[in-house]
């Protein structure tokens, strides 16, 4: 019987197919990789191939806190670059995908329907408007997030995990600091300029409960992040003759420079307190430079850039030959630890053979003594609380990269251990 060529073909094509099938040994959602000593096969989900695991970050890189956003993601790739160049995680090569949402809540929402699909989670968020807005998707797609924001607001929340102290524990811990240095006494009036909704809203909880702590008393005046010049806020500070003592600032950069600015042109001798996104070092460089060095502490839960730890120091000789123009600010290094937080929880899914969204978020909740070197341990077990308390207390230093010194290595204020958010 005669036979074409092309039906020959054909024929041939379609028994090449059926034994590579008949042989294949790979399921469905299911990836064999090389990790550790041997062959590992771990189930996959969405972001996750034979050699790559994919993330997303959603940050703003153009706007509020453009500055530190930038540093935020270079600290979140130096950490992933380090780990691709000895062979990846669970075998595979991390990609990161970023995108700029420019503070912007509408645009961030955008970017996550686009990226979700496409990743395993989110190794970053920044901004409490977006991870307000996100978090029923978040919670609905099971897609781990880490958010870039330290309210007490997003505890319980299914998706969110949140590293380091909150919001209103570092302002109590700064409090303390300020009160046990006798920058501050039992009595005094201080000022608190906080940005309205999760950020500022959350730590002014912190300002009033250290105050009925200490004995303190707390005059909060509100501001939107589109207000820059704070004349009007500063003059309600100081309305009925109030003498301040010290004020708090829980507000982007710019309002952190206008506020040491009008302190200074009036006379104002006294700490600002800011929660860490609150300072930026480009700042040093603008009129308020000097009001700043003599005047600023800043209270966060990671270490600032220039920081003695054998920890900070690597990661500020990596993140020069890496970014050799770059402009550090603090956040780099919790970009780092942010990214190590995923890192360790990635392995330990590898190790369960689990590398679907499921998999990784019972993994992150199985790590109980997270060290990152630039962060306190934290216990990420219950997503109730915070995993730390502690704070570092940081001061000017404009001879420095990124600005800052470590005043205080991390503690927690006996009034930080009664907070209950």
């Amino acid at each position: 019987m005669f036979i074409s060529p092309v039906l020959r073909r054909l024929v041939a094509a379609t028994v090449l197919a059926l034994a590579a099938t008949a042989c294949s040994t790979r399921a469905p959602g299911a990836e064999t990789s090389t990790a550790g000593s041997g062959a590992v096969t771990v189930k996959t989900g969405p972001g996750v191939t034979a050699d790559t695991i994919t993330l997303g970050a959603l940050s703003d890189l153009s706007n509020v806190f453009g500055p530190q956003g930038k540093t935020l993601v270079q600290g979140n790739e130096l950490y992933f670059k380090q780990q691709n160049a000895k062979g990846g995680i669970c075998g595979r090569q991390v990609k990161l995908e970023v995108r700029d949402h420019a503070y912007n809540v509408q645009t961030s929402v955008s970017q996550f329907s686009a990226l979700e699909p496409k990743v395993l989670g989110f190794v970053q968020l920044l901004g409490s408007p977006m991870v307000a807005a996100l978090s029923p998707k978040i919670a609905s797609t099971k897609a781990v997030t880490l958010a870039t924001t330290w309210s007490t607001v997003w505890l319980k929340k299914d998706g969110l995990v949140v590293t380091g102290s909150s919001y209103p524990v570092d302002i109590i811990n700064g409090l303390q600091y300020l009160l046990d240095g006798g920058l501050i006494k039992k009595g005094d009036t201080i000022g608190h300029v906080y940005f309205e909704g999760d950020y500022g809203s959350n730590a002014l909880l912190g300002s009033q409960h250290a105050a009925d702590a200490l004995g303190l008393t707390v005059k909060p005046v509100q501001v939107t992040p589109t207000v820059t010049d704070l004349t009007a806020q500063f003059n309600e500070l100081r309305s009925g003759g109030t003498d301040l003592a010290a004020i708090l600032v829980s507000a982007g950069p710019r309002q952190t420079a206008s506020l040491a600015g009008l302190a200074s042109s009036s006379g104002l001798d006294v700490p600002i307190l800011v929660n860490g996104p609150g300072f930026d070092p480009a700042l040093l460089d603008t009129p308020v430079g000097d009001a700043l060095t003599k005047h600023l502490y800043v209270s966060s839960s990671y270490e600032p850039f220039s920081g003695k730890s054998s920890a900070a120091q690597a990661i500020a000789k990596d993140y020069a030959t890496a970014y050799p123009d770059g402009k550090p600010t603090m956040v780099v290094n919790y970009g780092y630890a942010a990214a190590s937080v995923m890192g360790q929880a990635l392995d330990a899914a590898c190790k369960k053979g689990d590398l679907t969204r499921e998999g990784l978020a019972s993994a992150m909740r199985s790590l109980t003594s997270v060290q990152t070197g630039v962060m306190p341990t934290m216990n990420l077990s219950d997503n109730s609380k915070y995993p730390s308390t502690s704070s570092y207390i940081s001061r000017v230093d404009a001879k420095v990269p990124g600005g800052l010194v470590v005043a205080k290595e991390p503690f927690t204020s006996p009034v930080a251990e009664t907070f209950a958010g």
